[in-house]
Parts: C-alpha cells; sequence; structure tokens
C-alpha cells in the first residue's frame, strides 16, 4: 500500500501508464487517452451517479463527470485519493467525490448507481466473482458495467503462459481468457457481455440482468 500511496504522483505520467500498457499489452497496445476514450464512450449516455471502483486519483472518473453526471470514486489508497482531490480541485471538475472503500465491501446501498467503471484493477482483486457481485449489487438493473483489465492476448509479456502464471503466484494479477470473464460475469449477475482486446489490453461492458 505504501508503494501504491507514493505512485499516486506518476500514475497518470509518461513514467506509469505507457510503460505498463506496453509492456503488458504490447507495443501496439492503446494508449492511456485511447483507453479512457474506449470506457467512458460506454457510459456516455448515462445520467446520474456513476461508480468509479479502485478509482486510483480518478483518472477515468474525472473525464466523464458533469453536471448530469456525479461520479463517486473509492479506492484503498490514501495517496491516490488524495492526489484525485488535488486534481478536481485544480481542474475545477464538477461533481466528483472520493471515499476510501473495498471493492469487497462497497459502503452503498442496492441498486443506487446507473452505471459503473472498473478500470485498470479487476485484474488485482482476490475474488473476482465476489467483486463483481458487490458491483452488480449496487447498479440499477438493466445498467452498465465498463471495464479495462488484461486478457491473454497475442502481445506483450502477458501472451506467454509462464508469465501469466508466475504474475498470478507472485503478485495476484489474474489475466483472463474471453470464456472464462463471460463466465464470471453471468455468475455475478451480468449479461451482454461485450469485450474487445487489443494485444492483451480487454476492455468490455457487461449489463446487470434484470431482477
Amino acid at each position: 500500500m505504501r508503494f501504491i500511496d507514493r505512485m499516486a504522483r506518476i500514475y497518470e505520467t509518461r513514467l506509469w501508464y505507457p510503460i505498463v500498457l506496453n509492456l503488458y499489452g504490447g507495443f501496439h497496445s492503446p494508449s492511456l487517452a485511447q483507453l479512457v476514450s474506449t470506457v467512458t464512450q460506454k457510459v456516455q449516455s448515462t445520467e446520474g451517479r456513476v461508480l468509479d471502483i479502485a478509482c486510483g486519483p480518478g483518472t477515468f472518473g474525472r473525464r466523464i463527470a458533469s453536471p448530469s453526471k456525479e461520479v463517486f470514486g473509492i479506492d484503498v489508497s490514501m495517496g491516490m485519493l488524495r492526489q484525485g482531490a488535488a486534481y478536481i480541485t485544480k481542474e475545477g471538475t464538477p461533481n466528483v467525490h472520493f471515499a476510501r472503500a473495498r471493492v469487497e465491501a462497497l459502503p452503498f446501498e442496492d441498486g443506487i448507481f446507473d452505471a459503473a467503471l472498473c478500470c485498470g484493477s479487476l485484474h488485482l482483486f482476490a475474488d473476482t466473482v465476489v467483486a463483481l457481485c458487490e458491483m452488480a449489487r449496487i447498479v440499477k438493473p438493466g445498467e452498465i458495467l465498463s471495464v479495462f483489465t488484461f486478457g491473454a492476448g497475442r502481445s506483450g509479456i502477458l501472451k506467454f503462459r509462464r508469465v501469466r502464471e508466475w504474475s498470478l503466484s507472485h503478485h495476484g494479477l489474474h489475466v483472463f481468457d474471453l470464456p472464462e470473464m463471460e463466465q464470471h460475469l453471468t455468475a455475478s449477475g451480468f449479461k451482454d457481455f461485450q469485450p474487445e482486446i487489443s494485444g492483451s489490453i480487454l476492455t468490455f461492458s457487461a449489463r446487470k440482468q434484470a431482477a
């Protein structure tokens, strides 16, 4: 956690995302700007409350906040949350709130959100289905979840099975194949899995099943 706190100041600079995306995803991976565009377009038509899960400094959520979208970012890192608060003050971003919380126990009522984002973190949660079940719990039926994570693609170091196995055993980093991801979503109460994979970068959307 201390490492993550210290990393907050470089998280949105050339010292982090470009290196991680090219190393894990491959040299033709989308840039951070392209990822933000891909993920946030899926919730562009949403109005109301959006939950940004494991938000870091609000990298994705800050960019969709507007008078019609109220973004609530949660993370376990106080360093990331403080950096996010500094950004929204500097940028004058409206309708963004931060709180420290864990994805396994989101401090919100059932069905209170109109959409949810989970960007760059799903692969780090200890139990993917538990995390997705909590996301499904707080989203209204029929509403969208938009995600960026890692998949077993054809480029980057994650294309190698031994690297994926080592990353999981040493760092808890899950690298998902598409059938596995769809199974996790179905088990958690989501449907309409819409994946896109570029190298080993996986983005997808899904909708909460109706009650």
